[in-house]
């Protein structure tokens, strides 16, 4: 265990004898420095109840200063007294643990390093000692945990008070936005343990970076074809942005996507359709305005001048107020605009609601979860039905008109691109035609 000196040699008496030891010094592991740095805290934070209270009653107000500069610098003044036998910390172990307090009461703990990583894209809690993450695509063990089952359920109740997130029976399940991270935005997704099979709460997030990728980065990250080299392009005012990717078919199909009828997204969860979604946005000119609808503030055009970025308002437990995508769209009718975009498609009314939007003119983007285009495409127009148990099948297919293109994506990876035509009244049918394939094997149309 270690201790604090609290009477330095020069102030002890002169007829006692003191045995002064030399200070000396040991690696601690990270994990070590962690420990080491919050039980300081916890003892400064129970010291500094009482202190608040005594200067409160004393009426010395400048004493109750108890901003994150003072917290931080009062714990750097215990911990370079803080001694482990005849161990002392360093300047820089130190820090290490002024750090990990920081993030303790800030931060995500010790899962910050994650956040901040810019291969990984997700982070899933299910246990104290067992941490998934998604990097660059494949799922692997995070290589941190925390020391008991009380601290990550600890951290989890920190985390949900943070954001105002009421965890309770009416509450189980929870899904918030946390916009306040220096890296990403984070898409956090709660469940309470009594959904939970094992009786244990589950964190998954999502990262969605601030320093969102381009076109040209994605492509050389591989989501166009493997191993294609980029040529940068300068772009001035985003009217006519030119794009250089080596991978000529889809360097000729953006601008037809940008300026296409619309655009249905799909692929499973964490495929990359919100970070191909992000990019696209920034090509989009502009002299056009544009209403973004989501969930969760994910999508967002970096610099565009006429874009409102709007997000859902559901409130849990007794309240009955509401505002969903499918209120946020019909908004987007009443206002000048040139697109609508929602962020994903999960509900009837949604699917419906937008459908109709993309067959006033206004140009129109959403993603659905689905294996492939033709799969999207049904799901989309089974949503629809469910919307209007009066129209057919077949009536709801021809509502998906207003978007032009289905982009299919796959382990970050653009593998499959489908044109929507038009309609053929014919047979009841969409004309489309498979225009990519990332194997290189498309096939013409099917009707």
């Amino acid at each position: 265990m270690g201790f604090f000196n609290s009477k330095p040699p020069e102030e002890v008496g002169v007829s006692e004898e003191v045995e002064v030891l030399p200070v000396r010094h040991k690696d601690y592991s990270t994990a070590d420095l962690r420990r080491i740095g919050l039980t300081v805290y916890r003892d400064y934070a129970t010291n500094r109840v009482k202190s608040v209270s005594q200067n409160v009653e004393n009426r010395n107000l400048a004493e109750l200063d108890s901003g994150q500069a003072r917290i931080l610098n009062d714990v750097k003044e215990q911990l370079a007294n803080y001694r482990d036998g005849v161990y002392a910390l360093t300047d820089e172990q130190i820090e290490k643990a002024v750090l990990a307090v920081k993030s303790y009461i800030w931060g995500y703990d010790i899962i910050d390093p994650l956040i901040a990583d810019p291969e990984i894209s997700d982070i899933k809690i299910y246990a104290y000692d067992n941490i998934r993450v998604k990097r660059l695509g494949h799922r692997e063990a995070a290589r941190v945990q925390f020391e008991s089952p009380k601290e990550c359920e600890d951290f989890i109740t920190r985390i949900l008070e943070r954001n105002g997130i009421n965890f309770g029976t009416a509450n189980a399940d929870q899904t918030f936005t946390d916009n306040d991270q220096d890296f990403a935005i984070l898409r956090i997704s709660a469940i309470s343990g009594m959904l939970t099979d094992d009786g244990l709460p589950c964190i998954a997030i999502r990262k969605v970076p601030k320093n969102k990728r381009t076109v040209e980065d994605l492509s050389d990250a591989g989501m166009f074809n493997k191993n294609v080299n980029v040529q940068k392009s300068e772009m001035a005012d985003n009217k006519n942005a030119i794009i250089h990717i080596k991978n000529k078919e889809i360097e000729e199909l953006i601008p037809k996507l940008i300026q296409s009828r619309g655009i249905l997204f799909t692929g499973k969860g964490a495929s990359g359709k919100t970070t191909f979604m992000n990019a696209l946005l920034d090509l989009i000119p502009y002299d056009e305005s544009i209403m973004i609808c989501q969930e969760n503030s994910e999508l967002f055009a970096t610099g565009h001048p006429d874009c409102l970025c709007t997000h859902v308002d559901i409130n849990g437990g007794d309240s009955k107020i509401s505002y969903t995508l499918g209120d946020l769209t019909r908004m987007g009718l009443l206002i000048d605009l040139d697109r609508i975009i929602v962020g994903e498609v999960k509900q009837p009314d949604e699917a419906a609601g937008l459908s109709k939007a993309s067959l006033t003119g206004h140009k129109c983007w959403t993603s659905v979860h689905g294996e492939n285009c033709q799969m999207a495409i049904d799901k989309m127009a089974d949503y629809i039905s469910q919307a209007n148990k009066n129209y057919s099948f077949q009536d709801c297919l021809s509502q998906l008109q207003g978007f032009e293109y289905v982009i299919h994506l796959r382990w970050f990876q653009v593998d499959e691109i489908v044109h929507i035509k038009g309609w053929d009244r014919e047979n009841g049918r969409l004309i489309t035609e498979t225009i990519y394939k990332l194997d290189g094997n498309t096939n013409t149309a099917s009707q």
